[in-house]
């Protein structure tokens, strides 16, 4: 991959573009799968999850089956001063965002980030040691430099690659999930 990530993010796009419906289904019930295994998925109590947009990751089934069990999910919803978490169920009410990404209204219960135990997270890649190469607004970094809650990004595995450029700015991820593997790195820079 190119240094700059104007390039990479393109090339990423359109690799996750040219998924099949059927390969995005078999991946994320293999990424339910894997992420049933792991203990600490079953205690978060307030997860933070997303509303997938165009080719991204849909992390629907695995808010569903963390609802299903007592959790709180939580989407963000885009505020003057960067990301706020807000309740939101199937069937209530969305409005459309910056670049046709949908969010909760403003009115839904919001959450405090010190709430929230777990950030399923979106992104265009994961690199080594949990380096995140999202869209570019820096809204998750900003969101990182203040949250407790565990960092787990979620994707595709031909979203797990290197070769970016990190900036100052830039917070890792505490672990990458795909339909291959669930890959924990260190919480530490």
């Amino acid at each position: 991959m190119p240094a700059d990530k104007a390039p990479t993010r393109q090339t990423l796009r359109q690799l996750r573009n040219d998924l099949s419906l059927t390969q995005r289904r078999t991946a994320e019930t293999q990424a339910l799968s894997l992420l049933n295994r792991w203990p600490a998925w079953h205690k978060a109590r307030v997860i933070a999850s997303y509303l997938p947009h165009q080719s991204e990751f849909d992390p629907s089934c695995l808010s569903q089956k963390m609802s299903s069990q007592g959790a709180t999910i939580v989407y963000p919803r885009v505020t003057d001063d960067g990301l706020r978490f807000h309740c939101w169920r199937s069937g209530d009410p969305l409005e459309t965002t910056i670049g046709g990404v949908n969010q909760p209204l403003a009115a839904s219960p919001p959450v405090t980030l010190s709430q929230i135990d777990l950030f399923i997270t979106p992104m265009l890649a994961c690199g080594d040691n949990g380096i995140r190469l999202g869209y570019g607004g820096g809204y998750y970094d900003r969101i990182f430099s203040e949250a407790r809650g565990f960092r787990l990004g979620v994707g595709f595995s031909l979203q797990r690659v290197d070769g970016w450029e990190t900036e100052p700015h830039d917070e890792r991820l505490w672990g990458f999930l795909s339909e291959r593997r669930l890959e924990l790195f260190s919480p530490k820079k």
